[in-house]
């Protein structure tokens, strides 16, 4: 017999909840992690939330019958590789691309992701004398202890770190008029730095390009130049009208997620032909909740977003359908982010583009006379090599020769 909440459960067919419990000290933190979203964002999304449980609904139903009746999905790709990705999409059908990224595209630029055993960010923040890693983004341990959010900031602020081979792919994307949109999960900018603007960009968590006074009283708006001077000054931001303090715009644990996530989200996703999900495991909700019902592409180090396991049991699961033989719409592509992007690249014919970009944007003659090494190109991509380089360096050499237009 299901009980009511197995039935919400079945409902949001994708999520799971999980419960985890962390110990330090002596406290105990207990956090849910999926479907809080429905429960925490402001009363305001009602109707937005609304969609988003139709859409997973439905997605739930698409499997329900497809694997009770024995119906596949429409099959897009006529292989389920990077060549039959590069395929629709050279193929003319595929004219609205959204890139759903997270942490890992943003490593090889030198930015840690979070939960990396490791290399991450909550495995090296012990110098911060934390309860548990999360309190670092958890907004009432900030207006508490606001020191250690700051010190880090410091260390992570943007412009600090260079765009990688991945973000100037999505850019390209545009560049060639197929990007619908790029869902972003970080907070660090590099998406801007590379070039999309802000109708290009939905910053999920949030960023550090305005800052706002935390008193809901007050909320004055300030801008980077004014927190960077304020955060390498070792100050805490202070609201010069109320004394609160002033919190970039990034999403806390606690918070709500930015507006403009949830209407561009209802209004992206029906128009999706090829959504490409890069460096992120998709646990984190509600973005995890928005993987649709079109071909979907993955380049991450490991499979990620798979189906639901509660209802895996029933065989009625959602989720991402990498390996069963009805699997007809996902591809993985196990790779770092940089080197993905690259292949695709090359599949697309793109390679020289992103070569151009990543030789300087617009500035190519002065790079060739500083003799400096390409910048931008991370040493661990190791797809690039001085061949690749030939056809860019042709190029450049006829447009040194030709004579110039007065």
């Amino acid at each position: 017999m299901f009980t009511p909440s197995f039935l919400l459960i079945s409902a949001r067919s994708s999520q799971t909840i999980a419960v985890t419990t962390a110990r330090h000290q002596g406290t105990q933190r207990v956090s849910v992690k999926n479907l809080k979203f429905l429960l925490s964002t402001p009363k305001s999304h009602i109707f937005i939330r609304i969609i988003i449980c139709l859409f997973r609904t439905v997605d739930f139903l698409r499997n329900l019958f497809s694997k009770t009746l024995g119906i596949s999905g429409e099959k897009v790709l006529d292989e389920l590789t990077l060549e039959g990705v590069a395929s629709y999409i050279q193929s003319g059908k595929c004219k609205n691309i959204i890139c759903m990224v997270g942490a890992g595209i943003s490593t090889s630029a030198g930015i840690p992701d979070f939960r990396s055993p490791d290399t991450g960010l909550y495995a090296n923040l012990q110098k911060y004398n934390l309860p548990y890693p999360e309190a670092i983004f958890q907004i009432d341990y900030f207006k508490k202890h606001p020191e250690p959010f700051f010190a880090l900031a410091r260390e992570l602020y943007p412009g600090q770190f260079k765009p990688t081979v991945c973000h100037y792919f999505i850019k390209l994307l545009k560049d060639k008029g197929l990007l619908k949109r790029c869902y972003s999960q970080n907070i660090d900018t590099l998406e801007r730095v590379a070039g999309l603007e802000g109708e290009d960009l939905i910053e999920a968590h949030g960023t550090f390009y305005t800052s706002h006074c935390v008193s809901f009283m007050c909320r004055k708006e300030y801008d980077l130049d004014w927190m960077k001077e304020k955060i390498f000054s070792d100050d805490i931001p202070k609201c010069d009208k109320c004394s609160n303090l002033v919190k970039p715009d990034i999403v806390f644990f606690g918070e709500n997620l930015p507006k403009r996530f949830f209407t561009s989200m209802a209004m992206d996703f029906p128009r999706c032909d090829l959504l490409i999900i890069m460096g992120t495991s998709l646990q984190v909700q509600p973005f995890a909740a928005l993987v649709g019902s079109c071909p979907r592409l993955l380049i991450n180090l490991e499979k990620a977003g798979g189906a639901d396991p509660l209802l895996g049991i029933i065989s009625i699961g959602g989720g991402m359908d990498f390996d069963s033989a009805k699997a007809y719409r996902d591809v993985a592509h196990i790779s770092t982010c940089d080197d993905g992007c690259l292949a695709l690249a090359e599949l697309l014919g793109w390679k020289v583009n992103i070569l151009y970009i990543l030789a300087g944007r617009l500035q190519p003659i002065t790079w060739l006379q500083s003799g400096s090494r390409v910048p931008y190109i991370n040493q661990d991509c190791a797809l690039l090599s001085v061949l690749d380089f030939l056809p860019l360096v042709c190029t450049l050499l006829t447009s040194l020769s030709s004579p110039t237009s007065v």
